[in-house]
């Protein structure tokens, strides 16, 4: 196997984790694109698609069809874990999160801490309350119905997940209601309900992928701070709480579990793909 086809089939592999992470509920495909050295190559070769058509389709091609397959392979798992499961599942995937926050914060002081960048994170953590608030305002704590509207919502949210890396979309549409609604959609093969979210995942992409760009090539550090706002608010948002009870140890390893799983899998390297193959 030659050096380009052996970088097709890592991509097609990085993207298909990228995928399942895009489905499970606090995973960040982000982080784990920073992690794995694809991040900023992907937003390039997207900001810059018709500068080099070929070149960047068949860069993106393996990303694209990883993803759907590892996006496909995990959905139907995830359904029924959360039907049965539920808090359990929780612990494990806010284990999940808390593992990428230490690759995510080498990536955050990359060029160096400043004191100045918690105010990113205060930010980002009076938006979540803010966007709490709201929702209680609109729909009275209840979860929002699911539509042709909502959906394109939940794609917007999705798409904003994926481009910004840190954010746990998953976990604000959990708080909504929209989460278990959308993967029975995608599970049951809901053509119309699943072009609302590609549909609203698309305009999202293309709107503000070169703004998201410019806020972490110019404001980096306080970019990735606000997202750590982001996230340590949204984390407190879907808490499923503590009882003292067997299960409670077995939701107490989990987590643990899911820390290590994704502490491993983001370990920073010092090898990161610079451009595509």
């Amino acid at each position: 196997m030659d050096e380009r086809q052996n970088g097709f089939w890592m991509r097609l592999l990085k993207g298909a984790i990228i995928g399942i992470a895009a489905i499970l509920p606090g995973a960040s495909g982000g982080v784990l694109a920073v992690s794995m050295g694809v991040y900023r190559p992907v937003i390039d070769a997207v900001v810059g698609f018709f500068k080099a058509v070929k070149r960047n389709a068949l860069f993106l091609l393996p990303l694209g069809l990883g993803g759907v397959v590892g996006l496909l392979a995990t959905s139907r798992l995830v359904e029924w874990l959360m039907a049965n499961w539920r808090m359990p599942v929780m612990y494990a995937l806010i284990g999940l999160v808390l593992g990428g926050v230490p690759s995510f914060m080498k990536e955050a002081n990359q060029h160096g801490f400043r004191k100045r960048y918690l105010f990113g994170t205060a930010f980002g953590i009076v938006l979540i309350l803010l966007f709490a608030a709201g929702d209680k305002l609109i729909t009275g704590g209840q979860a929002w119905p699911f539509n042709g509207w909502t959906a394109a919502l939940a794609g917007v949210l999705i798409a904003f997940g994926t481009v910004i890396p840190g954010i746990s979309t998953s976990f604000i549409l959990m708080y909504m209601g929209l989460y278990e609604p959308l993967l029975s959609a995608l599970n049951s093969f809901n053509i119309p309900a699943m072009a609302c979210v590609a549909a609203g995942a698309g305009v999202t992409v293309f709107a503000t992928i070169t703004l998201v760009k410019r806020m972490f090539d110019r404001h980096h550090g306080y970019a990735y701070y606000a997202v750590l706002g982001l996230l340590a608010g949204s984390i407190v948002l879907i808490f499923p709480g503590f009882t003292w009870s067997p299960m409670q140890a077995l939701c107490l390893a989990l987590l643990i579990g899911g820390f290590a799983v994704t502490y491993l899998l983001c370990k920073p390297t010092d090898a990161e793909e610079k451009k595509p193959a």
